[in-house]
Order: C-alpha cells, then sequence, then structure tokens
C-alpha cells in the first residue's frame, strides 16, 4: 500500500488501482479492486492500525471486473456498496454491462498480454455481482468517510461517477481519466483509454468537461500513477 494524500492510499498492482480514504479512525474504499485482492485491503489497513470494520462503505466507479472485485464478498459480510443510479442495476446483476472483449484486443502487443495476464492473477475473471446497493446522484456528497462528491463522468460505461474530496483537493477518476496506457503497459500523461474500451467514446471525451471545471491538487486514476495538479491540465492533456 501506497500513501498518496493526506489520508488517502493506493493499492492494487502497476496495471490497475483501487483506494484507500481515511478519516477519523474510519475508512471509505474506492473501488474494489479484482476478486483476490481483499487480503490487500485487509493488510493496508492493519498496517495504519485499523481492521474492515472501520470501512463504512465502498464506493465504486463502475462496476467492471477490474473495480467490483471484491465488493459482493464485502458486501455480505456487512460493508455498504454505493454506485450511481445509473451503474446499480448493472453491479447487481440485473443489467448486462459493457466490456471489451478480448478478440477486440491488439494481441499482437506484447503490453496487451501483460495487461490481461495481471488481471487474471488477481483475479478479473471471477467478479461477482453485488447483493444490494446504495445508489448516489449527481453532485451528491456522501455521508461517509471523506465526505467524496460524485461526479458523474459516464462514457466509458453508462453509469461511470468520478469522486471529488473538496478537502483535499482530490478526485479519483476511475478510468474516465487515467495515466496507464494498458496495451503498451506504460504509465505516461493523463490520458483517455482507446475507444475500445468505452460504452460510448465521444460521450467519455465529452466527461472530461465536469473533471476539468474541478480545483485539485492530486487526480487519482484506475489505472496508472496519481498525477499531481489541476484537473484542467490533465484534461488539456487527455484531449491532446
Amino acid at each position: 500500500m501506497q500513501q498518496v494524500g493526506d489520508g488517502v492510499y493506493r493499492l492494487g498492482t502497476d496495471i490497475h488501482n483501487f483506494y484507500l480514504l481515511t478519516d477519523g479512525g474510519k475508512a471509505t474504499v474506492v473501488d474494489a479492486g479484482c476478486s483476490k485482492e481483499l487480503p490487500k485491503l485487509e493488510a493496508g489497513l492493519a498496517s495504519i492500525g485499523m481492521k474492515r470494520d472501520d470501512v463504512e462503505a465502498i464506493i465504486m466507479t463502475h462496476a467492471h471486473a477490474d473495480h467490483i472485485g471484491f465488493a459482493a464478498e464485502a458486501n455480505d459480510a456487512g460493508t455498504e456498496v454505493r454506485t450511481s443510479e445509473v451503474e446499480g442495476p448493472i453491479a447487481t446483476g440485473n443489467q448486462k454491462v459493457h466490456a471489451v472483449k478480448i478478440p477486440q484486443l491488439p494481441l499482437w502487443k506484447l503490453g496487451t498480454w501483460k495487461f490481461l495476464i495481471g488481471l487474471v492473477k488477481v483475479g478479473v475473471m471471477n467478479a461477482p455481482s453485488v447483493s444490494s446497493v446504495v445508489t448516489f446522484t449527481d453532485g451528491e456528497i456522501l455521508d461517509i468517510p471523506g465526505r467524496p462528491q460524485a461526479v458523474y463522468s459516464p462514457g466509458h460505461t453508462i453509469g461511470h461517477a468520478s469522486f471529488y474530496v473538496a478537502e483535499s483537493k482530490t478526485l479519483f477518476t476511475g478510468d474516465a481519466l487515467v495515466t496507464r496506457d494498458l496495451l503498451n503497459n506504460r504509465d505516461g500523461d493523463p490520458q483517455l483509454m482507446p475507444g475500445i474500451f468505452h460504452k460510448d467514446p465521444a460521450q467519455a471525451r465529452a466527461s472530461l468537461e465536469a473533471l476539468g471545471r474541478l480545483d485539485t491538487e492530486l487526480v487519482l486514476p484506475g489505472h496508472g500513477s496519481p498525477y499531481r495538479g489541476q484537473a484542467a491540465e490533465a484534461v488539456r492533456m487527455a484531449k491532446r
């Protein structure tokens, strides 16, 4: 686990991220990684003197397998899971999720295989639906540790949401804005994922506008290293 900000920790692998947001001895988990990664969360919590019971909620940017991972297991044990109103039916398995299919990927690239194999190792092929979710609306400030504000950023999926913590000027962007080129297996500048990863590539690009209006010092993507600076500049680079 890597501390990336005041009370903010990054977990996952070099390919994908999920985060721990702590406040007053309690925690919010932002995304749930892949299905085999709950022990990483438990170890991370223990390293800062916390335990699973201190996690009040898991908030999900979207319901892809590398973000919903251990949410079902945690939910069954009593942890609340929150999603956007639109993404809720996908997280509970009542609506089909749009996801890129392996034959659509450039399988001639070594980076593509590193991306796929890396996620398979941590359980991306087994992502159970969540039994129940609590939904939030666009702009809602969630009454959970860190008090993150939901910022709808659809396009990658129909109900994708990002999360903004005004006090620390921190933005969790999920897959709406990333810093890792997954198909070439390297970190870089803020960027949009290739269009094949998005339900609606044009909408994904349009959603950057809402993110770019936020006053940030730290941008934390679902894939790639943190970006330190203003979201407006990160969006400018992504559009470029």
